[in-house]
Formats: C-alpha cells, sequence, structure tokens
C-alpha cells in the first residue's frame, strides 16, 4: 500500500494543505521544529498506529483554534481506500466512509515507523529493542497490541501490590496466560525476522550475526505457561526483596552476537548502525511475505547518524524493496535523489 495524497486540518503546527506522495521514495527536508516529526506522527496515526507516547489527545489539536483535528488520507496500492481520523476528547476512523478501529485500519494499511532513537537498535537498552519487536509483532498480529495492553495493565497492578507487600494471586493467574500467548508470537516473529535478515544483510552487511529472543525468565521452556510459572518460583524471593516484577515478557531483550560476541562489543559504532538499519528493512520484508501487501516504511532521522557510504547502501536497499518511504531529516544535502523532496518550514509542505 501507499499514500496518495493527505489533507490535514487544526493538527498540531502543520498548516492545512493537501500533499501528494510519490510512490517510491519521499524525503522531508526542514530545520528543527518545523514540523517534520509532527508530519510523520500524523502519518502513522492515518496507518492505524495511536499518538505519540505521552501525549494525550487534546494535545494532537492546535491550541490557536476551535474545534477538533482531521486527518485524511487516499492510499492505493493493492487496493483503493480512503482514511479519515476525527480527533476531539476521542479519536474515530472511517475507513472508505465506514465507521472501523485502528487494529482494522492495520491490516489494510500496514507500516513501520522507526525513529532517531531506532538507530541504536543494536547498542540501546532492551527497552528500544522491545519496541521494535512489539511494532512488528503487532503489525502481524491485530490482537497483539490488545494482548500487550492487558499485560501491562495486569504488571501495573502486580507491581503495587510487590512494592505494597499484598497478595497477587489473583492478578497472577490473569497474568499468566497473557504473558505466554505473548512469548509464543515473539518467538515465532523472531523466527521469521531472521529469515527476512538473510536477504538484507547480503545488501548491507559485510559481517556474520546471529539473533535470538532472550525472555524474561528463567532459562527457555518449550510451554511458555509452564516457564512463566517456573520462573515466578524461582525469582520470588528476589521480586519480594526488589518489590518489582522480574519474570514476563516485560523483561525480554533481541539478543544479538557476532562470532559469540555481544553486537555492541564486537562492532563499530558504524557497524551496528548498519546492523539497525537492517533489522528494520527485514522487518519490512516480513510484513510483505506475511501479509501480500507492501508496508509504508515512515523514517524519522534515521539516516542522520550513517556516514555517505552507508546511507547510499541504506537508498539501494531501500529503492531494491520496492517499499513507499517517507523520511524526514535536517540535511538538505540531496543532490540526485531518486525520488520526491519536500520542504517544510513552520509546519507548511512545499515541493
Amino acid at each position: 500500500m501507499r499514500f496518495s495524497q493527505t489533507y490535514w486540518l487544526n493538527y498540531k503546527n502543520l498548516k492545512p494543505e493537501r500533499v501528494s506522495w510519490h510512490e517510491g521514495l519521499n524525503v522531508i527536508i526542514g530545520p528543527n521544529a518545523s514540523g517534520k516529526t509532527n508530519t510523520l506522527e500524523a502519518l502513522s496515526m492515518l496507518c492505524g498506529w495511536g499518538q505519540p507516547r505521552r501525549t494525550k489527545l487534546k494535545d494532537l489539536i492546535n491550541w490557536d483554534v476551535n474545534g477538533g483535528a482531521k486527518l485524511y488520507s487516499r492510499f492505493s496500492g493493492e487496493e483503493e481506500i480512503s482514511v479519515l481520523i476525527k480527533i476531539n476528547e476521542r479519536r474515530s476512523i472511517k475507513i472508505s466512509g465506514k465507521q472501523g478501529n485502528a487494529s482494522v485500519l492495520r491490516i489494510y494499511v500496514p507500516s513501520l515507523s522507526f525513529w532517531s532513537d531506532d538507530v541504536r537498535l543494536v547498542e540501546g537498552p532492551p527497552a528500544v529493542r522491545r519496541n521494535f519487536l512489539n511494532q512488528l509483532c503487532a503489525v502481524l498480529v491485530p490482537l497483539y497490541a490488545r494482548k500487550l495492553y492487558d499485560y501491562k495493565k495486569l504488571l501495573r497492578h502486580r507491581n503495587y501490590c510487590l512494592r505494597r507487600g499484598q497478595p497477587d494471586g489473583l492478578i497472577i493467574k490473569a497474568m499468566a496466560p497473557l504473558a505466554a500467548w505473548l512469548w509464543s508470537y515473539r518467538r515465532t516473529i523472531t523466527d521469521l525476522l531472521k529469515i527476512g535478515l538473510k536477504e538484507i544483510s547480503n545488501d548491507l552487511l559485510e559481517f556474520d550475526f546471529d539473533i535470538d529472543i532472550k525472555e524474561g525468565s528463567e532459562g527457555f521452556f518449550d510451554d511458555p505457561l509452564e516457564g512463566f510459572y517456573n520462573s515466578l518460583f524461582a525469582l520470588k524471593k528476589e521480586e519480594l526483596n526488589k518489590r518489582v516484577s522480574l519474570v514476563g515478557p516485560h523483561r525480554d531483550d533481541l539478543v544479538i552476537t557476532v562470532a559469540g560476541r555481544s553486537a555492541t562489543q564486537a562492532l563499530s559504532r558504524g557497524q551496528r548502525r548498519k546492523l539497525s538499519v537492517a533489522l528494520m528493512l527485514a522487518a519490512a520484508k516480513v510484513v510483505e511475505c506475511k501479509m501480500k501487501r507492501r508496508p509504508i516504511i515512515l523514517l524519522d532521522e534515521v539516516a542522520s547518524e550513517l556516514d555517505q557510504e552507508a546511507k547510499l547502501d541504506l537508498i539501494k536497499a531501500l529503492l531494491k524493496g520496492g517499499w513507499q518511504v517517507i523520511a524526514a531529516t535536517a540535511d538538505d544535502r540531496v543532490s540526485d535523489f531518486p525520488g520526491k523532496v519536500l520542504r517544510i518550514y513552520q509546519g507548511g509542505i512545499s515541493t
């Protein structure tokens, strides 16, 4: 799928206007605080993702106007659809004129968004890699986002009980099947990611590596549910001492190694950046293979920390993938860019 034309009204600092997009590569250039990230966030919402973290719906509406905000887009590709999102106290979604929801929209328009922190996928903290894996799982498995939300809600309740020394048996009973379900799908998606990486890495990387999921449990268990309960028993005293939950998907990590060593130690900074990009593109390969639809890729300053050779390799890989890509950058050195260049200043986009 791909964006054909978008329109927004009263969304943050973006000026109301219609924007047409190239079916291949698009780059939005502008100084900091000009609206680049806001544009990508609006596009991400039009693909079925929620508002940015720690942001309330009311914060998405331009403070200088009355009424709510609107986001609209026409999509083409495997099929043609239109999407209208209205933002007031609540968010409503219409897909080709019919009431819809975010999960259904993500099926129609699969997309992957990578932000500036994602270039640190390899050397960043485990939370960065969990977020990466969660996004991929949520695209491929419609129920995943809801299950993860329910699990995190129970996790907060359990941590509350642990801090106050209160019984948590009923919470554990509700958490266990959710944890097992999340682990099961993360294992499956990680295996698919390995396959996607084999196709991508030959074009981007000059070294071999391994990737696997390290679950937040005491060892690996064939039965995730059994693993959850056994790990709780093994770490019971430590959890009571630390007053925090130490078992569950919230402790997972993607472990990346090179010749048996941690990728963070074995690779140079530039190599780690290229491997992070390879992971992003492998995720797009997995989505296309499983959903039979080409995903839209949104990149926010992802190439800013790559050297010139790595940037050229990235552009070649994106062109080879055939995905629609919309990238934002403050770097205006775009001579001979094989796509559409848009410029943004104070929320206004021009071509």
